[in-house]
């Protein structure tokens, strides 16, 4: 059967933060649901609803164009796809664009956020101008020592954090890296927000 390869751009703020990735998948499965939008479900003794996001954000992390990709088994305009499942949402999760994808997930190279908080900016921008920033980093092998500093691709500080990371299946530097290493040596900052405001391709292109 012919499926219609389908892309939600959506933005996650506010208190949908708080919902964690697997969560996450659930309330889209939700949504889908109430949607009435007629899609594919994988095959086999147990079908479910096939949903992939491209770059699942970290728990208390907000996004403003966060992609998740289903299939549908009718072809309908983007725009009664949105304002579907737009109805069917948390308050906190609204639909931006629904489109046909461009690129794939492994195309992802970079991700920027928006950082603000209670922070002494000047002091943060010279912490980052430093010629290493060693801190721990897990992995699934457990956790190792690494050096930020090569791979702060982009970096603004006025009266908020602008800050380009590697990010992707491969390699991902998660932000709160960066403000755990600067917190250790200057003590916490309250009232914290990360936003990913962009997530890019390795031309440096927003990701479609």
């Amino acid at each position: 059967m012919a499926t219609v390869n389908t892309r939600v751009f959506f933005s996650k703020t506010d208190r949908a933060k708080f919902i964690s990735h697997l969560d996450l998948y659930g309330v889209f499965q939700r949504a889908v649901r109430r949607s009435g939008l007629n899609v594919w479900y994988t095959e086999g003794l147990s079908p479910r609803l096939y949903l992939q996001f491209m770059l699942p954000l970290s728990l208390g992390q907000e996004g403003l164009h966060e992609a998740v990709d289903f299939r549908l088994l009718e072809d309908i305009p983007h725009n009664e796809t949105a304002k579907r499942l737009s109805e069917a949402l948390p308050f906190d999760i609204r639909v931006i664009e629904v489109a046909e994808p461009k690129m794939k997930n492994t195309d992802i190279a970079f991700a920027e956020y928006e950082i603000t908080g209670n922070f002494d900016y000047d002091k943060f921008g010279n912490f980052c101008e430093r010629t290493s920033i060693i801190t721990e980093k897990k992995t699934k092998k457990g956790v190792s020592q690494i050096d930020l500093k090569p791979y702060i691709y982009a970096l603004d500080v006025k009266d908020k954090i602008m800050l380009r990371l590697p990010a992707g299946n491969d390699f991902n530097i998660n932000p709160a890296l960066l403000i755990g290493a600067f917190e250790r040596e200057y003590g916490k900052i309250f009232g914290t927000r990360i936003v990913r405001t962009r997530i890019l391709d390795r031309t440096e292109n927003d990701f479609r």
